[in-house]
């Protein structure tokens, strides 16, 4: 991915956000709670905020996030071994633990943003997030059979592009997305719940995962 395209796609990530912040009724001025002061200040904030395991979460799956932009970049370059094994690695990192960790969202924490904000007829506040959900299972189904036609030999010149399409897409919009939930979502739900209700939605989360990620199977 070139240095004009981050570009656009890191304007691209400052807009969504901004968005979504106004449609919540955050203010222009509100700072993210994740941006605040640094050093021990930051210290404190993170020991405040009630969503801060979700946070660490995604800290957590940020390496393997860029870790998908690496196996697109590896397409057609390095060797067929490495990039097989850095296609492969992206497929059970997206469904064996970020697919598992998005269905978890719509049924548990999703829910209860929607609680919050309140629904618009038939328009939930979450509709958006659900949505690049199922774009990532789209794409996740695609990359499985790119990586199975990789396996058998080398790619055609358009299977190439096609797979660094796919990887390029999924790093830029599961990075987006989770801007959007720490920037917009996890600060509301810091300002409403108890470090009890917190507790409470993180475990039933977790229940969700753990189910989704038994039942998960590998394409190639």
């Amino acid at each position: 991915m070139g240095r004009h395209t981050r570009h656009a796609a890191a304007i691209a990530a400052a807009l969504a956000v901004v968005g979504a912040a106004a449609w919540l009724g955050l203010s222009s001025g509100e700072e993210p709670a994740a941006q605040v002061g640094s050093g021990g200040t930051v210290a404190a904030a993170a020991k405040n905020r009630v969503t801060q395991p979700l946070r660490d979460e995604h800290k957590e799956l940020i390496p393997h996030i860029d870790g998908l932009a690496a196996a697109g970049d590896a397409v057609g370059v390095a060797s067929s071994t490495e990039q097989q094994e850095k296609v492969h690695a992206s497929y059970v990192f997206l469904t064996e633990h970020l697919i598992p960790h998005a269905v978890a969202e719509d049924k548990v924490l999703y829910a209860k943003v929607d609680e919050l904000v309140g629904v618009n007829g038939q328009t939930h506040a979450t509709d958006t997030m659900r949505r690049d959900h199922e774009e990532v299972g789209t794409l996740t189904d695609a990359l499985g059979k790119l990586g199975g036609t990789l396996e058998k030999g080398e790619l055609a010149a358009a299977d190439q592009h096609e797979l660094r399409r796919v990887l390029y897409s999924l790093n830029g919009i599961v990075g987006l997305h989770f801007a959007k939930e720490e920037e917009v979502y996890l600060p509301l739900l810091d300002r409403t719940l108890s470090a009890e209700q917190a507790q409470a939605m993180f475990e039933q989360m977790e229940e969700v995962t753990a189910k989704e990620a038994g039942g998960q199977g590998h394409a190639h």
